[in-house]
């Protein structure tokens, strides 16, 4: 069934003679007869008959308008997809979280992922160490990656790097610790106190062996464990202190837990999103980069602070219940 015609008896539904037909369409009055009586032959009914000098359409013809109609909207429709993908839009978006990320980024992006109507977020959580990390851009729309050794690390990879947050590594202790008086510490102070570390080859085990370093001694690690709040409870509990990223721990803090920075030492980790460069050039990878800058620079604002240095409050989606875009959350990972 040819659309063009299907288009001619709409219009001749809509304009009512031949002669305005043909001039909303630009042809002869004879070219939208020929095209009528060939759709007619195409269909075997009669849709037009003569009524005086003019013609009328038949039920048939009616119905047929109405049916063009239709088309005509789902052809639009499409074009409009079309044109929206041609322009670098995709519905679906999945990327990679590693936990403590996910936690800290994962609910305020959502909520603004509801300016992206009809884009949906599915979030998946990977761990790989920092060297995987650039190879999950080849699964992955957006990767979110953390390094202590800089976001620089990840630019070799020929990867798009979008610098979200620089996060201190604070010495964390339990509440009531010698070392909690002092605002802030040394390699030597915190050197000699026993540790709940993380396995070798971590990233957070860099950062201990560069204060080892500093402080020209070896470190007593009591245990080692790769969760982050298994740490915090660890170091809670008294059973020895322990390097915890602020922004992160930041909710333990004042409940059993206190933070303190270290001086001399390099103890931050960069947290970057990563993406091919041609995924990231994508109108909706593109600007769901653009919002998780925005979530990351509102986490590293003091708490209960926002940008303006006004009070904060939650989201009006969130105090309201409205639920934000789909999330499937695929398989969890070690962190």
């Amino acid at each position: 069934m040819d659309f063009k015609r299907l288009r001619i008896l709409r219009e001749l539904a809509d304009r009512q003679t031949v002669g305005a037909t043909a001039e909303a369409l630009k042809v002869t009055a004879s070219a939208v007869s020929q095209q009528l009586k060939a759709l007619q032959d195409e269909l075997g009914v009669v849709l037009v008959e003569r009524d005086g000098r003019g013609v009328r359409l038949t039920e048939a013809g009616e119905a047929m308008a109405g049916a063009a109609a239709d088309v005509a909207t789902a052809m639009a429709r499409a074009e409009s997809t079309v044109d929206a993908y041609r322009q670098g839009w995709q519905s679906r978006i999945r990327a990679a979280f590693f936990p403590s990320a996910a936690e800290m980024l994962l609910p305020g992006l959502l909520h603004r992922l509801g300016q992206l109507e009809g884009v949906h977020l599915e979030a998946h959580f990977e761990d790989p160490g920092t060297a995987g990390f650039a190879g999950l851009a080849a699964d992955y729309d957006i990767v979110l990656a953390h390094s202590v050794d800089g976001a620089e690390l990840f630019v070799r990879h020929g990867l798009e790097v979008r610098p979200l947050l620089e996060e201190p590594l604070d010495v964390a202790m339990p509440a009531g610790h010698e070392l909690a008086a002092k605002d802030r510490l040394t390699a030597h102070d915190v050197a000699r106190h026993p540790w709940i570390g993380v396995p070798a080859g971590f990233p957070f085990d860099t950062v201990l062996r560069r204060i080892e370093l500093q402080a020209g001694t070896t470190a007593v690690r009591r245990q080692r464990f790769p969760d982050l709040r298994v740490l915090e409870a660890l170091v809670k509990g008294g059973h020895g202190i322990s390097l915890l990223p602020r922004y992160t721990a930041r909710s333990g803090a004042g409940h059993g837990l206190v933070l303190r920075p270290i001086e001399g030492v390099r103890a931050s980790r960069s947290i970057v999103a990563l993406a091919r460069r041609d995924v990231a050039a994508r109108t909706t990878v593109r600007r769901t980069l653009e919002l998780l800058r925005d979530v990351a620079a509102e986490v590293a604002v003091p708490e209960g602070r926002t940008l303006a240095g006004k009070a904060a409050h939650p989201p009006d989606g969130h105090k309201a219940g409205i639920k934000g875009p789909q999330v499937v959350v695929g398989r969890p990972t070690e962190s």
